[in-house]
């Protein structure tokens, strides 16, 4: 969807970095697996995260071949309750994303064209996901007033959050609910605010709305708020139980998010100043 949710590969072990790809490509096989092949095509960085850390047991991978390399076999993550949740829920996101963009004129036909090639894939995880996408289209439509009245408040970051955060339901209610539900919250926030800070240049010039630019936040601010949003995430994800991916996801949370937000800070694009720079 953004692709920010990226570890922060200077700090990986060699074993760590080839987990993480064998998730990378199970959530590929599993998308080929219960969408069809097409599928492949909207695997993103983003969804990774929530496979490895509802992952349970021991590390199970095998050898597969790959479509974008198919003389060569990769480690891919084992068929597991994670993956299937995780590539069901890439699915979900990736049809209300381009429901959003439709309204956007830079990417209006080509989101169209692409809800209409994978309408049958995303009904199919709208059902086998119901509470996720009612919730999911609550949001959206809580999005789209803050968005039409200019809301100053931030209050699509944290309506995006909140969207996100539906995904805790993979732990049914279970102690490890509310830990993840902070997590996905704030990493939703986090999410939000740097795509924001990376389109104020760009919405500036096509008068889009932008949340970062109608809060009136000067820049200080904005990334002092990014790395609260960083901190809250973190501290939920303590809170979870650990497992074979715990270090590669603490990577993710704590170096991943600081590198992109660092780029985004050197950037230069960020938040309204008294100046009205960006």
């Amino acid at each position: 969807m953004f692709g920010y949710i990226k570890p922060y590969q200077p700090e990986l072990k060699f074993r760590e970095m080839a987990q993480y790809r064998s998730a990378y490509c199970g959530l590929c096989h599993t998308l080929s697996k219960r969408y069809g092949i097409f599928s492949r095509l909207l695997v993103n960085y983003d969804f990774v995260l929530p496979a490895m850390l509802f992952w349970s047991g021991p590390y199970n991978a095998v050898k597969r071949r790959c479509a974008r390399h198919p003389f060569a076999k990769n480690c891919c993550l084992c068929e597991s309750a994670a993956l299937n949740y995780s590539a069901d829920a890439l699915i979900l996101f990736t049809d209300w994303k381009l429901r959003d963009a439709v309204s956007d004129a830079r990417f209006a036909l080509l989101a169209r064209l692409m809800r209409l090639f994978y309408r049958k894939a995303f009904r199919k995880a709208a059902e086998r996901l119901p509470e996720e996408s009612i919730e999911c289209a609550r949001r959206m439509d809580e999005i789209r007033q803050l968005e039409g009245t200019k809301d100053t408040s931030l209050g699509a970051a944290y309506a995006f959050g909140s969207m996100l955060a539906c995904l805790s339901r993979f732990y049914g209610g279970s102690d490890n609910q509310r830990a993840a539900h902070s997590l996905f919250f704030h990493l939703g926030s986090w999410i939000t605010i740097a795509d924001a800070i990376d389109d104020t240049q760009r919405d500036s010039k096509s008068g889009n709305y932008n949340a970062v630019t109608a809060s009136g936040l000067e820049r200080e601010s904005i990334f002092a708020l990014l790395g609260r949003e960083q901190e809250l995430a973190l501290a939920a994800f303590d809170l979870l139980p650990e497992n074979v991916f715990t270090d590669i996801i603490g990577n993710i949370l704590s170096m991943g998010l600081q590198s992109r937000g660092h780029e985004l800070y050197t950037k230069g694009g960020a938040a309204h100043t008294d100046e009205g720079s960006v």
